[in-house]
């Protein structure tokens, strides 16, 4: 990128160059402004918070800025140039030049720089004391969680029970009971990227084909920089880390098309040929130690069905990875101005995007190295006009999405040699090898297979010279191949109004509600339910359990000791649906300004979302309000001033809240 950005510089140089020698010898016309000053920035909160997109200085403190604008031409040639430099970061140009309407070249550059949000991972502390269990003197804290505890030697696999203490220099770890905890690796740390955009665009017009322009496109984008990389062990305590990650994406875009005009007819076309990569070394990570989920008592031995595919004793492994892609597309479009003021308009996409995927020997394998995803759209729009008061529009969509499946060869830690899927109480306790499924073979079916059909229609009708209502209703129906998940169906009411009741006062409210018909959803997510009682836990007795006590009989919900087939039976009997969509959503916009004179406007806004989703066996409600005014004048024709205060408060309920993850 430095070496594009002194050609940028020389470019740049070179046209001011030329648009000085035009002036100074009048063989054209040349105005421009340059415009010189300090800039600074206060921030006395979180710079994430208040300063997340940097414009004028990442930093607190103050520097100089510079702008330019400036035009020339000279027989049927113009060029133009603007810069805005606010750092060494922040920084934006841009580059026209238009050669008798036979060339037209559009150049920029743009960079600025992004604060990421930072997880310190401070809120996750939480356990349930069993009895006879080392809690200790010391506060709760992620080296300190109440439940069982076992120690684990690296050098020998071995596993034994006992608290942590001094004298145990070994791996210690909660287990059994619900536990979960957090460290943050990156503590005071800073994330940001600085994303930076080289682009340039070539208009040709030829003589001997005055009806067709071709089009020339290149882009460059990269993000550089540091962002937090979040990972979780599982089947042991819920141990969630955060670490610092390196950033260097770069995508590269390449296109070509052509717009040709026949009378009353369009016809466009583009190409598009992108590339991405990331260029940083993935994140790494080291699991802890896998332990059986059920083995929480002397002598319990619980058969558990064996899916862990790696460990601590995989050492460190790569996770978080993002995989390089590549994507070619094509874009088909006409247009066709009929009488009466009818326009019908039409469009074809065509897409593919190949993304890499890599295996990991050892622990699984995948049967392709990279995976294929395929979209085809269809679209048409009709535009009339009734009269001199009303319009209608009419569109139709309909989407096909086609993606790779993949089958995965997993091969599972061997629970004979890992000692952490036995009973840490009694580590020579032979393993039940029927629950070792071997090499499992499975073929995967992306959810991302879909057929979409929009249908949706428009209409604007002018009431009064001051007053214009605008209505509209779109129906989409989503069908996933994916047998896990069901179809499907949104139905979305628009309304809007917008008037100017007195002079100089201009009034504009909007109201959107759209309903989904089984928004997607993860079934059978969570909610143990036993098959017998259909009670979340139940004791030896059917009742639901109230205290601890000895058990013969098992259940494989009962909350103490889980029983034998805890590992092959609870998670396959949830019952709760679980989704992060919203069924029915209103939302409100409204606005009023006045303006008294030319040179002063105040306006106010609110907006209001309202979401909903009633699941099966819970529900949530999102509520979002957001009021704000501005005021703005301008004393003089070179001076302006903006004054606004926007408020934003938004409050979500749930009456499925899992505290505690237990198992």
């Amino acid at each position: 990128m430095r070496y594009t950005k002194r050609l940028l510089a020389l470019s740049l140089a070179a046209l001011l160059a030329c648009a000085g020698t035009v002036a100074a010898e009048g063989q054209g016309s040349f105005s421009g402004s340059v415009e010189a000053g300090v800039a600074g920035v206060g921030i006395s909160d979180d710079a994430k918070r208040v300063n997340e997109y940097s414009v004028i200085r990442p930093d607190q403190g103050a520097e100089g800025y510079g702008k330019v604008d400036l035009n020339g031409g000279s027989d049927g040639v113009a060029v133009g140039l603007e810069a805005d430099y606010m750092g060494t970061r922040d920084q934006k140009y841009n580059l026209t030049l238009d050669y008798k309407r036979l060339l037209r070249l559009n150049a920029g550059y743009s960079s600025f720089l992004h604060w990421l949000d930072h997880d310190k991972i401070d809120y996750m502390d939480a356990g349930v004391r069993s009895p006879g269990t080392y809690v200790g003197a010391n506060p709760l804290s992620p080296d300190n969680i109440p439940g069982g505890f076992s120690a684990y030697n690296p050098a020998t696999g071995q596993v034994t029970a006992g608290p942590p203490s001094p004298a145990n220099t070994n791996i210690v770890q909660q287990f059994g009971r619900a536990t979960v905890y957090g460290e943050d690796y990156a503590r005071g740390e800073d994330f940001s990227v600085v994303r930076s955009e080289l682009k340039t665009g070539l208009d040709i017009t030829l003589p001997q084909l005055p009806n067709i322009t071709f089009h020339l496109g290149a882009r460059m984008e990269e993000r550089e920089g540091d962002e937090q990389s979040i990972g979780m062990s599982k089947c042991t305590a819920c141990h969630v880390t955060g670490q610092s990650r390196k950033v260097d994406e770069k995508t590269t875009d390449f296109t070509a098309g052509a717009t040709g005009r026949f009378g009353l007819l369009t016809v466009g076309y583009t190409f598009l040929d992108r590339e991405f990569r990331e260029q940083a070394a993935d994140p790494t990570r080291t699991w802890d130690p896998t332990l059986n989920p059920g083995a929480n008592y002397a002598g319990s031995n619980i058969n558990f069905d064996n899916r862990i595919l790696y460990g601590y004793e995989d050492g460190s492994l790569p996770y978080d990875v993002t995989p390089g892609s590549d994507k070619q597309s094509h874009v088909l479009k006409a247009r066709l101005d009929l009488p009466g003021q009818t326009i019908l308009s039409g469009s074809y996409v065509h897409a593919n995007v190949e993304s890499d995927k890599d295996s990991e020997p050892g622990i699984f394998t995948l049967d392709k190295g990279s995976l294929k995803t395929t979209y085809d759209g269809y679209g048409l729009r009709a535009t009339t006009r009734f009269g001199k008061r009303m319009t209608v529009n009419l569109r139709a969509k309909v989407e096909e999405i086609e993606k790779d499946d993949v089958t995965i060869s997993f091969f599972p830690i061997n629970p004979n040699t890992s000692h952490g899927l036995e009973d840490p109480f009694n580590p020579a306790a032979p393993f039940n090898p029927a629950f070792n499924p071997g090499n499992p073979v499975t073929e995967r079916h992306s959810t991302l297979n879909r057929d979409v059909l929009t249908l949706g229609a428009d209409t604007l009708y002018r009431l009064s010279s001051y007053t214009t209502l605008r209505l509209g209703y779109e129906f989409q129906a989503i069908q996933r191949e994916d047998d896990h998940h069901e179809d499907t169906k949104v139905h979305t009411i628009k309304a809007g109004l917008k008037t100017r009741p007195a002079k100089g006062v201009n009034v504009r409210a909007n109201y959107t509600f759209t309903h989904y018909d089984r928004p997607f959803i993860y079934e059978d997510a969570a909610l143990y339910n036993d098959p017998v009682t259909g009670l979340p836990y139940t004791d030896k007795d059917g009742s639901v359990a109230t205290s601890y006590g000895d058990s013969t009989t098992w259940q494989p919900g009962y909350w103490l000791h889980y029983g034998p087939t805890y590992g092959i039976e609870f998670y396959d009997r949830r019952v709760a649906d679980l989704s992060n969509q919203p069924e029915d959503v209103h939302e409100g916009k409204a606005s009023v300004t006045w303006s008294p004179r030319a040179n002063l406007a105040a306006t106010v806004t609110l907006r209001a979302k309202i979401e909903e989703n009633e699941l099966d066996h819970s529900s949530w409600k999102q509520q979002t309000y957001s009021p704000g005014v501005s005021v703005w004048y301008a004393p003089s024709d070179k001076l302006n001033l903006t004054l606004a205060y926007n408020y934003h408060a938004q409050s979500t309920e749930s009456d499925f809240c899992q505290g505690w993850y237990d198992g």
